[in-house]
């Protein structure tokens, strides 16, 4: 009889130490998927802004190859087509 009840107690505390550990585990596994999900955010919110950049660039490479836009620019930087009269505006100086 004795040898049943120091049994019951070794499987008692067996199960009290496997309990305790299984707590400890889901817990710290629960931090981690909350820490993970954080990052998960501040990466989410990098490739938006990215993706917005990356669009800015593609119309601008876009527009860059239209014939307007580069007669513009070019009007701009004192370029003009042959033929064509050239108005400098001296009122603002």
């Amino acid at each position: 009889m004795r040898r049943k009840r120091r049994s019951s107690i070794l499987v008692r505390a067996a199960l009290f130490c496997f309990a305790l550990y299984a707590a400890f585990t889901i817990v710290r596994l629960q931090l981690d998927i909350s820490r993970k999900n954080n990052e998960l955010k501040e990466i989410q919110a990098e490739i938006d802004a990215v993706s917005g950049e990356n669009d800015a660039l593609r119309e601008s490479l876009e527009l860059g190859t239209s014939e307007s836009y580069i007669a513009s620019i070019a009007r701009d930087n004192g370029y003009a087509v042959s033929g064509e009269r050239v108005m400098i505006d001296t009122s603002s100086k």
